[in-house]
């Protein structure tokens, strides 16, 4: 089985394909990163829930939940560039921009 790690970048209310992330994982390891305004998603508990419904781990961009001076909820797990590098190129086998 691979695992796909999906990158996400606009807002919960410009971003509504969290079917689209189960259908293109299929039965893959699944988990998102929270970039750009998609950090918003970590700061609306109902949001993050539904995201982590469909992907087994949900890490955010500490920078951009800086900039946009917002805290995440609890499930999300705040990374830098550093982790956001190892995550793509050696812990998930796939990575998908949505």
């Amino acid at each position: 089985m691979r695992s796909k790690l999906f990158l996400l970048l606009k807002s919960p209310r410009e971003f509504s394909g969290l079917e689209d992330i189960a259908a293109i994982a299929g039965d893959a390891d699944r988990a998102a990163v929270l970039l750009n305004d998609a950090v918003l998603f970590a700061a609306q508990e109902n949001k993050l829930e539904g995201l982590l419904q469909v992907c087994t781990e949900v890490f955010v961009m500490k920078d951009d939940l800086q900039a946009r001076g917002v805290d995440p909820c609890s499930g999300a797990v705040e990374i830098d560039y550093h982790r956001l590098v190892d995550l793509i190129m050696d812990e998930y086998d796939q990575t998908v921009t949505l």
